[in-house]
């Protein structure tokens, strides 16, 4: 199961134990759900995500605000919606 969670002003969308393009296209639905400036933070677990959800958010207009992985293996993206 999938978790969305509302968090600080933010809505966390834990993506782990998906692939591309399912890791993109669950993150696209989660911005578009949110208001112009609404946050979204994204746990992922496969690496190419993070580039992939990188380029098509930026392409969309939506802002990448950090990149960071925590711990080995597991990334966390902070995005605002454009």
């Amino acid at each position: 199961m999938r978790a969305r969670v509302q968090v600080d002003e933010a809505v966390l969308l834990d993506l782990r134990g998906l692939l591309c393009p399912v890791t993109w296209a669950r993150t696209k639905y989660a911005l578009q759900k949110l208001g112009p400036g609404g946050e979204l933070h994204v746990l992922l677990d496969h690496r190419p995500a993070v580039p992939d959800i990188t380029r098509n958010a930026e392409d969309l207009g939506h802002e990448v605000l950090a990149t960071r992985e925590p711990q080995p293996g597991v990334w966390e993206m902070r995005l605002r919606r454009g």
